[in-house]
């Protein structure tokens, strides 16, 4: 996974860049990646609103000129078809104090949606539940036994589609490191169940960030299986990049979603070790195995 720099932004603006500084979003964005720029913006802001306004106003004199005209109320809204990791949302970064209101649930109530999401939604990995003091690493209703000589946290707001996010990472070069991580998904998200949900977290994380290079995704496993006597669906993938930055030649990915027999909401196991890296493959096998439904 990739390290601080500019990346195409999340939200979806074609050209632009923001940049990431290996933690969080910063508000600065570009259409030309370097430097993080330092020039105001506030002028350009001005002129646009003006812009918009003058339009407004021509436009609502052409449609009085026009008298038979009738209002449009039938128009249908556009589906969002943006995704990746969405942490750039313009507002301040969402406090692990607040209970964050949840999105729209994107299907029908009382049915479940069996596609992936097509968009990624705004959670807060950040928000935190009671936890034990243990040995464990704990998130989400689940937990694996912690990695010895891994750093806690390091990646945590990096999966911004999920609650209650503990994760360990290990940096295996400058620009390259290896994370295990446990979450909570909701179903008001969109999140229905284990399969759907791991698809759409599989989607996410190759079109992110910490894949800006990607090349390809070879899914190599996707099955049902069970955490704890849980119903689960574990999905592995090899992700390739191609990045001149680094030397990995890109992540195997593990994302396992756990049905926790509560409708709002499912537990999520993400590994991401790089191809190849038999000893941090081990690693992601071993977590897998040891983890638990709290």
């Amino acid at each position: 996974m990739s390290t601080p720099g500019w990346y195409p932004d999340p939200s979806g603006a074609p050209g632009r860049f923001r940049y990431w500084d290996g933690r969080a979003w910063s508000q600065q964005t570009t259409d030309r990646p370097g430097p993080r720029p330092r020039r105001r913006i506030m002028p350009f802001v001005i002129g646009a609103v003006a812009l918009v306004v003058v339009v407004g106003v021509i436009i609502v004199f052409a449609v009085r000129q026009l008298g038979g005209s009738r209002p449009i109320t039938n128009a249908p809204v556009p589906t969002s078809t943006v995704s990746g990791w969405d942490d750039s949302s313009p507002t301040a970064e969402p406090s692990p104090s607040r209970e964050p209101s949840p999105s729209p649930t994107p299907t029908p109530s009382g049915r479940k949606s069996t596609a992936p999401l097509r968009s990624c939604p705004d959670g807060d990995p950040l928000l935190r539940r009671p936890r034990p003091n243990d040995s464990r690493v704990h998130g989400g209703g689940l937990s694996f036994p912690r990695v010895p000589g891994w750093e806690d946290d390091l990646q945590t707001r990096g999966l911004s589609w999920a609650y209650d996010v503990s994760s360990q990472s290990k940096r295996l070069e400058p620009n390259w490191l290896s994370v295990v991580a446990v979450g909570e998904l909701r179903t008001a998200d969109g999140f229905t169940a284990p399969k759907q949900a791991a698809q759409s977290i599989v989607q996410c994380v190759s079109s992110s960030y910490f894949y800006s290079h990607f090349e390809s995704a070879t899914e190599r496993k996707s099955e049902r299986t069970e955490v704890d006597g849980r119903d689960a669906w574990w999905i592995r993938t090899d992700i390739r990049v191609d990045d001149p930055n680094v030397e990995a030649e890109g992540d195997t990915v593990d994302v396992i979603v756990v049905d926790l027999g509560d409708p709002d909401r499912l537990g999520m196991y993400l590994g991401a070790g790089s191809i190849g890296d038999r000893p941090v493959i081990k690693i992601l096998d071993d977590t897998i195995r040891g983890l638990r439904v709290d």
